[in-house]
């Protein structure tokens, strides 16, 4: 077991998350772990597994829970720690958002918007903390919004900027523990999210990043698990944009 690298990434079955998995299992040794939990989309779920190769197949353990609850996610933990006797890395990925404006957003959105991309995932490292190896690694995914404000979902851009806070935060928290933590800030990436946007959206948008294009998955998952694998990295939050709004 020593020799052995568990790892849990949540939100882990599409997007960001299902292609910082990939990253991961990439580079895993024949005894390494990945946990990935994922919300409600069981469809989507097997979908991954699915399309995984049967050596990564082998390595991978799918966690169902909603983790916009705090009960989801005791219930997610206690699962875990049935299933192995400890982890190495954490990948706090789950995020929701919302396209409603400020003006008509229902506070119970606003809530769970919060709960779900901050309150959960600062819960789930303390639930976590005696149950990660020293030399561990946690990394929250973040957001550009969280570092310059968007147009639009302000709960998110909130939320997001409180995750770095945090990451920084809980450096001191997690040092007794020889954990390191840090987050990273993507901008606008080709994900799920942003499939129906409309072509004149997109063209301002590109219009405001350097590279004129939206980043991949895969380089945001690059950069992930270069922080991860890092151990020299802690209290980091590591933006990735493609030079946004900076012409």
């Amino acid at each position: 077991m020593d020799n052995q690298r568990n790892c849990l990434v949540t939100g882990g079955t599409s997007g960001i998350g299902a292609a910082i998995c990939r990253r991961i299992l990439a580079d895993a040794g024949e005894e390494d772990r990945v946990y990935i939990n994922y919300g409600h989309d069981h469809r989507q779920a097997a979908g991954f597994l699915a399309s995984l190769s049967d050596r990564d197949r082998e390595k991978v353990t799918l966690l169902p829970a909603d983790l916009s609850t705090y009960e989801g996610m005791c219930a997610m933990t206690c699962e875990l720690r049935t299933l192995t006797d400890h982890l190495d890395w954490l990948v706090c990925n789950t995020g929701i958002s919302s396209r409603d404006t400020f003006a008509d957003l229902p506070f119970e959105q606003w809530q769970k918007i919060v709960d779900t991309n901050l309150s959960i995932p600062a819960y789930l490292v303390r639930e976590l903390r005696d149950f990660m190896q020293p030399g561990g690694s946690v990394l929250f995914i973040g957001s550009y919004a969280g570092r310059q404000a968007y147009s639009s979902s302000l709960p998110y851009g909130v939320s997001k900027a409180a995750v770095h806070f945090l990451a920084s935060a809980l450096v001191k928290e997690l040092e007794p523990y020889g954990i390191r933590v840090n987050a990273i800030a993507p901008g606008f990436i080709e994900t799920p999210w942003h499939a129906n946007r409309s072509t004149e959206s997109r063209e301002r948008i590109n219009n405001k990043i350097a590279l004129h294009r939206f980043g991949t998955t895969q380089e945001v998952a690059d950069l992930a698990h270069a922080v991860l694998s890092n151990g020299y990295m802690n209290g980091s939050i590591v933006d990735i944009h493609g030079g946004y709004d900076y012409l």
